[in-house]
């Protein structure tokens, strides 16, 4: 056969001679090692058919003058029936295509027996190696995801992908080269790839997450290095893509919706709100960088309001504290700035703070009568000669809060009067006593009956002030005793 080349392989643990006929170029150095033949590996090419060949190779013993010698094949691969040997010539031929990316080697051992099963000499180890080609393309992972801070500096490191080739590894076969071929949205290029590592890095400092918050790659990987060798051997290129997610920084700037606010309040209350303030901020929402924290910088050195911030509404919610006195203070005026409660960006040229003012004006509200004084003392006596029930003991009007002038719109009636010693006229509070004192009236304290006064306004809701009516009685017994020293000169 002209196409092949023959050479031995001498075995000189014992007479046996193997032949392996093989292809042109496919002879290989043999060393001795000790007393040993080390046989080279034969090598097949993967998606090669080689089963109309007459044999890949053959093993043939000295002994072969002898006609009764079988020559068989030991292992997996003879079982499975992918490989197989005359059992008179010792040829050994392949019934299948190699796939290396199933199995890259196959050994087994050649046998030469006679037929009693005596072995004729020692079994020769035989392996098969099977080249690669490129018959597969590089592929990615389904979802490749990948974020970076906006307004990043250019070549900041965003991902490094990988595709996977099943190729020999560290061949030509399975180098990869990387391609960014689309980008969506579309428009300037963001973003960049290094050809050999797939690290994707940022384009150009611009990247805007109020602007576009995800962008869409469209990535290929071309295996033998994204080159063309020859006709056999062009490169194969697999596609995926890539998610990546443009994280929020604080870059800008609340701005309060208004440039000044007003409000009101009344005045004697406190913890309620006044008046709600929004500010706007582009970042992203229910973060630190969008949260809002106000600030009062004048106008509150008195306590009487706080801010806070409304967690869900970003707005700035200004509570009354201290009770306000329409009577003393009738506007506040509040200067309040704002900022955000994550620090800035180092983009943000952050200058004076703008100043916001909110002006509150108190109302006034009518407050109830009040008596003054608190209590008022009337003396009398016990002597029933000097009492005239009809006679008006005292006058006891209330005083209006807000003017400070006798109360009107009011009507006076008596509170506590456990013995009912008085009378009150309802509409002028003049009193007259009801009955004679009795200074050993067991309601007396220290010689004092104590009455309560009530004013009350006629508007609705009606308001009610209380005052306390002393009134000290003299016993009757003491003023004859000093009468009578006063006539004596004592």
């Amino acid at each position: 056969m002209a196409m092949f080349l023959t050479y031995f392989l001498i075995i000189t643990f014992c007479t046996t001679v193997i032949w392996v006929q093989a292809d042109k170029g496919e002879l290989q150095t043999l060393r001795q090692q000790k007393r040993e033949w080390l046989i080279p590996p034969k090598r097949l090419m993967e998606n090669v058919d080689y089963t109309k060949k007459e044999f890949i190779f053959k093993i043939r013993s000295s002994e072969e003058t002898r006609d009764d010698i079988i020559y068989s094949l030991i292992g997996p691969a003879v079982d499975d029936g992918l490989f197989s040997i005359s059992p008179k010539t010792g040829y050994t031929r392949i019934h299948g295509i190699l796939d290396r990316e199933k199995k890259d080697i196959y050994e087994f051992k050649g046998r030469a027996t006679l037929p009693d099963g005596q072995l004729v000499e020692k079994d020769i180890e035989l392996r098969i190696i099977v080249e690669d080609q490129n018959d597969n393309a590089p592929y990615f992972n389904t979802l490749i995801t990948g974020s970076v801070d906006e307004l990043s500096d250019k070549d900041t490191s965003v991902i490094a992908i990988t595709a996977y080739d099943a190729d020999e590894p560290g061949t030509l076969n399975s180098k990869i080269a990387y391609r960014i071929i689309q980008q969506e949205p579309a428009g300037k290029p963001m973003f960049k790839i290094k050809r050999s590592s797939g690290e994707i890095k940022v384009r150009m400092n611009t990247l805007d997450r109020e602007t576009q918050e995800t962008y869409k790659l469209i990535i290929t990987g071309t295996d033998m290095g994204g080159h063309f060798i020859d006709s056999r051997n062009r490169p194969l290129t697999g596609t995926g893509t890539v998610t990546i997610n443009i994280l929020d920084v604080n870059d800008n700037i609340p701005i309060l919706e208004r440039n000044n606010y007003e409000g009101n309040v009344e005045e004697n209350i406190v913890n309620v709100e006044v008046v709600r303030i929004k500010a706007t901020d582009k970042d992203k929402i229910y973060t630190e960088n969008w949260e809002a924290v106000y600030t009062i910088i004048s106008g509150n050195e008195a306590g009487y309001f706080s801010i806070s911030t409304d967690p869900k509404t970003n707005e700035g919610i200004l509570i009354v504290k201290k009770e306000l006195d329409y009577e003393e203070l009738k506007e506040v005026n509040l200067e309040v700035v704002v900022r955000n409660k994550a620090a800035y960006h180092k983009s943000v040229v952050i200058g004076k703070p703008k100043v916001y003012p909110i002006k509150i004006k108190v109302m006034n509200v009518p407050e109830a009568p009040r008596f003054l004084p608190i209590v008022k003392t009337v003396y009398t006596s016990e002597d029933r000669t000097t009492i005239d029930l009809k006679k008006v003991i005292a006058t006891y009007p209330a005083t209006d809060s807000d003017t400070l002038l006798t109360a009107s719109n009011v009507r006076y009636s008596k509170g506590k009067d456990v013995d009912s010693w008085v009378n009150i006229d309802e509409k002028t509070a003049e009193i007259r006593l009801n009955k004679l004192p009795d200074y050993e009236s067991k309601f007396l304290i220290n010689g004092i009956y104590y009455t309560t006064i009530l004013c009350i306004t006629n508007n609705f809701p009606p308001r009610t002030a209380t005052g306390t009516l002393a009134i000290q009685v003299q016993d009757f017994k003491d003023q004859n005793y000093n009468r009578h020293r006063q006539r004596h000169g004592q």
